[in-house]
């Protein structure tokens, strides 16, 4: 990475992990400290905090209700979330429309449009509460219904990192049943939990994870969570 920014020895600053989750650095400069990134929990951890505070996606979801805490609720408070997504999805999509529409048909460009839409959210799961992962799988239940019904494209990706991939492996019975259950209605929906947490959990407290099978192992979870918000992936923290 340039001497500009920092060397290997020196520390990695808060202006250019600002930078970094900015987007206003080099490329070269991006991959140096991503690799930082998969070599320094310390370093993703850092970053995942400072990325937190800068949610680009907070103000889109700012009077989204608490989490409900009975089915009831959730009903009634899903939908507004739903509708914040197809809000964005009907953007993206009169965009494709404006761009095109000198070049096709109304009926052939609105059909072209809707294949190339897609939805995609990721859920960040980061703590051990049992209520509020369930509370969390019953939301996304709801929001998977309502694309389904409404015959719309969607994508749902859930990872864990930190005390929450405890979350996905055996040691929750009550949520190895739900994750069983909507992974097999659900093909566009996924788990994954971070494999630097689950080593650091076997190093540090002697815990070996069992993961359930319906979930896959990724190398870092920072790392996904951050590439995913610059694929223009809508963030949610579960």
């Amino acid at each position: 990475m340039k001497d500009s920014h920092h060397n290997s020895d020196k520390p990695i600053s808060d202006e250019l992990i600002n930078a970094f989750i900015d987007h206003q650095i080099t490329n070269e400069d991006r991959l140096e400290l991503l690799s930082h990134i998969k070599q320094d929990d310390t370093l993703a951890k850092r970053i995942c905090e400072m990325k937190q505070l800068k949610e680009l996606t907070q103000h889109a979801f700012a009077d989204i209700p608490a989490p409900p805490r009975n089915s009831e609720q959730v009903r009634s408070a899903f939908p507004r979330l739903a509708a914040a997504i197809a809000i964005f999805s009907l953007g993206l999509l009169l965009g494709i429309v404006g761009i095109y529409s000198s070049q096709h048909s109304p009926a052939s460009l609105l059909a072209s449009a809707a294949q190339q839409v897609q939805t995609r959210v990721l859920v960040h799961l980061t703590s051990a509460d049992p209520a509020s992962a369930l509370n969390t799988l019953a939301n996304l239940q709801q929001l998977l219904d309502e694309y389904q019904h409404n015959q719309q494209s969607v994508m749902v990706e859930v990872i864990a990192n930190g005390d929450a991939v405890q979350l996905l492996s055996s040691t929750s019975p009550a949520i190895a049943q739900r994750i069983a259950e909507l992974t097999s209605q659900y093909d566009n929906l996924s788990f994954a939990a971070c494999k630097n947490t689950i080593d650091q959990m076997r190093i540090t407290r002697g815990l070996n994870l069992e993961l359930l099978p319906q979930v896959k192992l990724i190398d870092s979870g920072v790392v996904q969570v951050i590439q995913r918000q610059r694929d223009g992936w809508t963030y949610i923290r579960g």
